[in-house]
């Protein structure tokens, strides 16, 4: 009995590494295949377009397979290794990501918390407020944020942060700005699972034992509400890439999504930073379905 359960762990565990490593294969022929379909648009309609498609899509495969030998022009008679352009950028793009990640994840859950001990006619207000923010367009919102710096730098000859990128990188505002919107939407997400398990029968069991509302929230009903929150830690952070793309754009950034966007012209150059984007995110998600199911009480490679 005991060689059979082995056995059958051994195998899920191959099917799991299979699977994973077919849907990266996927994703990368995938990627590959849009990107050199929208470089040979043009010649769709032609003879020779096939042709075109091919040869572009080896060239890229080839260039895929020999990466660091990809040169990257940084002036007009200077080129660089790609390995060694992108370090920064990258990392710089990355240390936002978590760093928002996290933000997002402690302000959300808390005030998801905090609210749901509130009277019912603050719990109204918290909503709706929520609510309100979430509505503002991004671009929007940044902008007035960075104008409202520069107003009070105006006034007062204060500058609280600095309201734009130049010579050295900045992280604090980009890190509140960008974390705003994803931190609201895990907070109504977060309260709408609060609420939900505030009407199961242990809630009642836990009242009957004369524990207070604060702990059973917190101790009890916390603990499976973390399951609705790492469920959903992919489409949070496909959410916050989406706006710091707009935030590197508006702050004048010198992070990765500027880099592909200097970089557009370059096949090669797009796919690897759109690799480099969704292989960590991609290992992130499974991670965050395996807390889901050892949290929720059940075993296995996700």
């Amino acid at each position: 009995m005991q060689r059979f359960k082995t056995g059958r762990l051994a195998t899920n565990f191959a099917i799991g590494i299979f699977k994973i490593i077919a849907e990266i294969a996927l994703t990368i022929f995938l990627t590959s295949f849009i990107i050199i379909f929208a470089k040979s648009y043009f010649f769709l309609f032609t003879p020779q377009w096939f042709d075109v498609f091919l040869n572009n899509y080896k060239r890229l495969l080839t260039h895929l397979i020999h990466f660091t030998e990809i040169r990257i022009r940084i002036s007009q008679f200077k080129a660089q290794s790609l390995t060694e352009v992108i370090i920064e950028p990258y990392s710089y793009t990355s240390i936002l990501i978590i760093c928002i990640l996290v933000l997002s994840i402690v302000v959300g859950v808390l005030l998801s918390l905090f609210t749901i001990l509130l009277p019912e006619k603050l719990k109204k207000v918290v909503h709706q407020l929520a609510f309100f923010l979430e509505s503002i367009p991004d671009v929007v919102l940044i902008f007035s944020i960075q104008l409202g710096i520069i107003w009070i730098f105006k006034k007062s000859a204060v500058l609280l942060v600095n309201p734009i990128g130049g010579p050295q990188d900045v992280y604090l505002l980009p890190i509140i700005v960008t974390s705003i919107l994803p931190a609201i939407m895990l907070f109504q997400i977060t309260i709408i699972s609060l609420e939900e398990e505030k009407d199961k029968a242990y809630v009642d069991f836990a009242y009957s034992k004369g524990l207070s509302t604060a702990w059973i929230i917190v101790i009890h009903i916390f603990r499976n509400v973390c399951v609705t929150v790492f469920s959903k830690i992919q489409f949070l952070l496909w959410f916050i890439i989406s706006n710091l793309l707009i935030t590197e754009y508006l702050f004048n950034m010198r992070g990765l999504f500027s880099f592909i966007y200097r970089n557009l012209h370059s096949s090669e150059v797009l796919v690897i930073c759109l690799l480099m984007i969704f292989l960590p995110l991609y290992f992130l998600d499974h991670v965050g379905k395996w807390i889901t199911n050892r949290l929720s009480g059940e075993r296995g490679l996700v």
